[in-house]
């Protein structure tokens, strides 16, 4: 692994987070504090806020030039206090590699929905139901989710399991895939928690067939504030797939309005 473009990767967003930990330090505690697992709550009814994601994925066994930057704009709103919508409205990516030059390229766009079952600060643990669905003007895809989460003191741990079927390439071809993310926080104060994930992807090339499976974990880390909020995991691969990232990080930024 090219650990030259790892580094390059958290210096480049260490300024970020460093400016916006210095905005304030009051605090929200119904931020993410993680990125690639989901936690139970959801907002309360009529609220809304704007998050933005920015994965940045690198070196590939297959491809050691392969660099990759998916970026999703998302809209979310309260419907309930236990309902939560979302629209993305902007998903785009810029990739390059051994054989083609950087490119920007429109993604699709997304639906997404939550609902809370059961509420981790109230009950035993806490549990939600989680759909999206994705496309283009060539392909469809549908994600669905079992979300649980239990709070012990100042620590959360949070579990989903769930899968992913995809119709690509004008609707022709379909491919489907099943993951599972768990993960791990502290809060260390009221306004940074600091903990690890990590992520399952079981590739599923047609309904007899199990493919290849990946393993990513790393540290992940958040601070939020009454509208900010900064999360952030860096994954390495833990498994040996040649065509998966041996490093990929995830930002989100966001704002309550």
């Amino acid at each position: 692994m090219n650990t030259s473009n790892v580094t390059a990767g958290f210096r480049a967003f260490l300024p970020c987070l460093g400016a916006v930990a210095l905005l304030t330090h009051s605090v929200e505690a119904g931020s993410r504090r993680f990125t690639y697992s989901y936690e139970t709550t959801t907002m309360a009814a009529g609220a809304m806020e704007l998050e933005s994601w920015v994965t940045w994925k690198t070196n590939q066994a297959s491809d050691p030039d392969f660099e990759r930057f998916d970026i999703r704009h998302e809209f979310e709103y309260g419907v309930t206090d236990r309902f939560q919508l979302a629209l993305y409205f902007a998903d785009w990516r810029y990739e390059e590699n051994a054989t083609e030059d950087g490119k920007t390229e429109f993604r699709d766009v997304a639906i997404e929905a939550i609902y809370n079952l059961t509420d981790p600060n109230t009950t035993a643990f806490g549990s939600a139901l989680y759909g999206e669905i994705k496309g283009s003007d060539d392909f469809i895809e549908l994600e669905a989710k079992l979300l649980l989460q239990k709070n012990i003191g100042s620590w959360i741990v949070v579990y989903n399991v769930g899968g992913e079927i995809a119709w690509e390439d004008d609707y022709k071809n379909d491919e489907a895939e099943l993951m599972q993310s768990a993960g791990v926080s502290y809060q260390i104060n009221p306004s940074w928690s600091a903990g690890a994930e990590i992520l399952h992807e079981i590739a599923v090339p047609d309904v007899d067939t199990i493919g290849d499976s990946g393993v990513f974990v790393g540290p992940t880390v958040a601070w939020r504030n009454n509208r900010f909020a900064v999360a952030v995991t860096g994954l390495w691969q833990a498994t040996a797939l040649a065509d998966e990232p041996d490093f990929q990080l995830r930002t989100l930024f966001s704002v309550d309005f």
